[in-house]
């Protein structure tokens, strides 16, 4: 173990830590390093727990070899860089590989950020295992490996200017306590599947771009609103911006109302439907009617429709009804 944390060291991290190839636990945390990101400490095969907090780190997180590992750090359990200024995109493998666990305890303390306050921990366990990259310029999207980091329990990406939708890969953490994105420029719904994360204690992405309704059910039916604040088109519990389906709920008394005028709106429009086809109706019927009534047709329209046309008729049947009865005698 190497602790020089909280002094006032300045300038670089010596590169002679190479050689501490037993090294497993580095913290330099609360001084005054101004340099890049120190990926030679890949070499360190078992290194784990790394404390950078509270520095003048810059730049972007590199691999140094020119053919990466599947994971660089294979040991890391804990890797605090929260308030420097780091940028670039999130590492895709630094950290995020499966940790080796052993049974001991440290005699070893360190102040870190968890489950949104500072945690003084006398002893590490061997089973805690975080990442905190907070306070830090990260830009691009959440990475989708992070969803292998199954066995981590405590995830802090929060003041950045991460983009993006929320990986629903994070489901896959099941082991995860707290989960800090908030202060970014994230935006999407807040995936569904994050329901299942039933041991998750700490959950913040307020102040992002996040949309939608809010999960239900499990853990987040325990979240208060701070824990969304700022995301303005976010609704439902525990905010007091109801979704759309709670919203027409809501709203039925308005709404049969509504129902009552569509439908004496469609019995109006029917009623105009039908007085138009009686109107054409007539219409049509005084056209014909004119047609027949004009001068070459004058004499057969009174002849047959007029009075001696109706006449003829009853002369006709009386005819008939005689002959009958001739016929019948």
């Amino acid at each position: 173990m190497i602790n020089l944390s909280k002094n006032q060291f300045e300038g670089k991290l010596p590169k002679s830590l190479i050689n501490c190839t037993l090294l497993e636990v580095l913290d330099i945390g609360r001084n005054r390093i101004n340099d890049t990101f120190p990926s030679w400490l890949i070499s360190l095969p078992k290194l784990q727990v790394l404390v950078l907090r509270h520095n003048n780190f810059h730049g972007k997180i590199t691999s140094p070899l020119s053919t990466p590992t599947v994971h660089d750090f294979p040991c890391l359990r804990i890797f605090d860089l929260s308030c420097n200024f780091l940028s670039g995109k999130l590492p895709s493998r630094i950290g995020y590989s499966n940790y080796a666990f052993y049974d001991e305890k440290y005699n070893y303390v360190v102040t870190m950020t968890n489950k949104g306050s500072e945690t003084f921990y006398t002893k590490i366990l061997t089973v805690l295992r975080v990442i905190d990259f907070s306070s830090n310029k990260f830009t691009g999207r959440i990475p989708m490996m992070i969803g292998n980091l199954r066995g981590l329990q405590a995830l802090n990406l929060s003041n950045n200017n991460l983009v993006g939708e929320i990986p629903s890969s994070l489901a896959n953490i099941t082991d995860l306590e707290s989960l800090d994105l908030s202060q970014n420029i994230l935006s999407g719904v807040i995936p569904q599947e994050l329901t299942k994360l039933t041991f998750l204690g700490v959950f913040n992405v307020s102040h992002n771009h996040l949309v939608g309704p809010i999960p239900e059910g499990e853990q987040f039916n325990t979240f208060d609103n701070s824990s969304f604040a700022g995301n303005l088109a976010l609704c439902g519990a525990p905010l007091s911006k109801k979704c759309l389906k709670d919203s027409v709920a809501s709203s039925l008394p308005q709404q049969s109302i509504n129902d009552d005028v569509i439908e004496e709106d469609s019995k109006l429009i029917d009623w105009i439907i039908k007085s138009l086809g009686c109107v054409s109706g007539f219409i049509i019927g005084y056209a014909i009617g004119k047609i027949y009534v004009t001068d070459q047709h004058h004499d057969w329209f009174v002849e047959t429709f007029g009075r001696r046309g109706r006449l003829k008729i009853k002369v006709k049947r009386s005819r008939q009804r005689h002959s009958g009865i001739a016929r019948g005698n």
